[in-house]
């Protein structure tokens, strides 16, 4: 993909009840997005963040977040 085409412009189209917009092909293909893949769709300041969701990614944060839930009084007394 070319660097200065990093921007689309692209219709909110209705599909049923909700909405959706169509990416270009160069943009999939250069993501590594395939159709089919689920995607996390965020709120940021005034637009949107679209990601693919990666489930061994999402795992190991779990995994992350409980161990540092179960072990942070602990770390937060070492420190002291």
């Amino acid at each position: 993909m070319p660097k200065d085409r990093k921007v689309f412009e692209t219709k909110l189209r209705k599909t049923g009840s909700a909405a959706g917009v169509t990416i270009p092909a160069e943009f999939l293909r250069h993501l590594g997005y395939d159709i089919g893949d689920l995607l996390r769709v965020s709120m940021v300041d005034q637009g949107l963040q679209i990601q693919k969701v990666d489930p061994e990614f999402d795992a190991f944060l779990k995994l992350y977040e409980q161990m540092e839930d179960r072990f942070s009084p602990l770390l937060k007394r070492l420190e002291g």
